[in-house]
């Protein structure tokens, strides 16, 4: 027998596979792990005892990088790092401070943002201005914007 347990939450639970037929389950409890295969469930406090008495390998899944943006943020931000990442699902942006104890927001993008009577265009306004005035965006590029205020 070449058994296999492969985890299905990290520590706590792993399913135990010869081949391709599932043969048994680990379950991590207070006090050790038990192992089920068929009728049979046995206590083992460490998986290592479980590895040694049981010949069970314990396969171990490679830790996925997180990505520093959130994958909503693909418009630019104007600054390497952000910080509380957010997005807002009513307006569809993606909002973000520039440090991690601020609390001003800022909105990802370039925006044609109507200040007084004309449009300008801004990287990254306060996301207060976003909420405020009349806006157009986000964009991808400074030129995508200007495109927009030519159009209105």
């Amino acid at each position: 027998m070449n058994l296999v347990a492969k985890p299905v939450v990290k520590n706590q639970y792993w399913i135990v596979k010869d081949g391709d037929k599932k043969v048994g389950n680990v379950i991590a409890d207070g006090s050790g792990y038990d192992v089920k295969l068929g009728n049979n469930i046995t206590h083992y406090p460490t998986t290592k005892a479980i590895a040694t008495k049981t010949k069970i390998e314990f396969i171990k899944t490679k830790e996925e990088k997180k990505p520093s943006n959130p994958i909503f943020a693909t418009y630019p931000t104007g600054t390497s790092k952000i910080y509380n990442s957010v997005l807002d699902i009513k307006r569809k942006i993606h909002i973000f401070t520039k440090t991690a104890k601020s609390k001003c927001f800022h909105a990802a993008g370039w925006y044609v943002i109507k200040q007084g009577q004309e449009f300008i265009t801004i990287l990254c306004p306060k996301y207060i201005f976003i909420q405020r005035y009349e806006y157009h965006g986000p964009f991808m590029t400074e030129n995508e914007a200007k495109v927009v205020i030519n159009s209105i």
